[in-house]
């Protein structure tokens, strides 16, 4: 009995050059890059948002004002003379110097 098929089967492993090892890590690091990209511009887009929100630009239909106005208070019938809130009287002055120091 003669053998037909003498030669051996030899599998050739395949060789990693180093220039394909290289080579490697640039895809990852664009694929990287691409999703960093998208999470900020996501990011930036809620945060002008909710910007416009706040300003009063940009509303929905279920807000009829905007968030940053608010009802004047109406004056006191007694209080001939307004005062701004944020003026201090004299003695007002004396005593919180007194309490700095």
């Amino acid at each position: 009995m003669a053998r037909q098929n003498t030669r051996r089967r030899t599998t050739r492993k395949p060789r990693k050059t180093r220039r394909k090892k290289r080579w490697l890590w640039i895809p990852k690091l664009v694929l990287l890059a691409a999703c960093v990209g998208l999470a900020l511009i996501i990011v930036g887009i809620l945060v002008m948002e909710k910007e416009l929100r706040r300003t009063g630009i940009f509303e929905t239909e279920a807000s009829s004002t905007p968030a940053g106005t608010s009802v004047p208070a109406t004056p006191v019938a007694g209080n001939d003379r307004e005062q701004p809130v944020d003026e201090v009287t004299p003695a007002e002055r004396r005593e919180l110097e007194a309490l700095l120091k």
